[in-house]
């Protein structure tokens, strides 16, 4: 039997392993920002871009997430009621009635009076089948991973005050992609590998709207 110095310490170094074997939660800290108040009054006006994509850079061009991450993001930060959001829709308006020739968004958000100008660029969308084969059958989860590149810049001061690389993933074992359509291209639509993408973006758009929140 320890002695009650040796046995304190001994429990004290069997917290510190667990502690340290403990996974994180800086996402969960960071997510939280989400449901913090307002930073800034009278609330910003922002200008949010069209968002490019990339993805093809992996191997797989999948069309339309650039399209789903932005309307999430938009979606987001208009639900939060910390901000007056102008989105693209309305700076094309804009720019056909003052008869802007110039799409630079930077542009566009001055002439919309906003503050503050959102672009982005999904960089990686993909789709990783289960490998691991058991008595001949495959098991496993089929997986999706999104990042998304976003930069928040200060129009008046031109600094981009934000920019991250949101990430998101999403796993499902019931999904199989072998059917999917089109070599080299997956629609963000396609009902077979859809669901898991829109997870994955939903997620990494998420983080992304935290580290907004938590600058302005």
């Amino acid at each position: 039997m320890l002695a009650p110095g040796r046995a304190r310490l001994a429990l004290a170094a069997l917290a510190a392993a667990l502690v340290a074997c403990a996974p994180t939660s800086t996402g969960s800290q960071d997510l939280s920002t989400l449901h913090a108040r307002c930073l800034t009054e009278p609330l910003p006006v922002v200008a949010i871009a069209d968002f490019a994509n990339t993805t093809g850079t992996h191997g797989t061009t999948v069309v339309g997430v650039e399209e789903a991450a932005a309307a999430r993001l938009i979606t987001l930060m208009k639900e939060s009621g910390c901000y007056v959001v102008v989105e693209r829709s309305e700076l094309l308006t804009i720019m056909q009635s003052q008869g802007l020739e110039s799409t630079d968004p930077v542009e566009l958000a001055r002439a919309a009076g906003a503050g503050y100008v959102i672009t982005g660029t999904v960089t990686r969308a993909t789709i990783a089948e289960p490998r691991i084969s058991l008595f001949g059958t495959t098991v496993g989860e089929t997986r999706a991973d999104v990042e998304v590149d976003v930069r928040a810049t200060d129009i008046i001061t031109g600094e981009v005050v934000v920019s991250m690389t949101g990430s998101g993933d999403a796993a499902s074992p019931n999904i199989s992609v072998s059917h999917v359509r089109g070599v080299g291209r997956i629609s963000y639509d396609d009902p077979t590998v859809g669901p898991i993408l829109a997870e994955a973006a939903n997620a990494a758009v998420t983080h992304v709207v935290a580290a907004i929140r938590g600058r302005f």
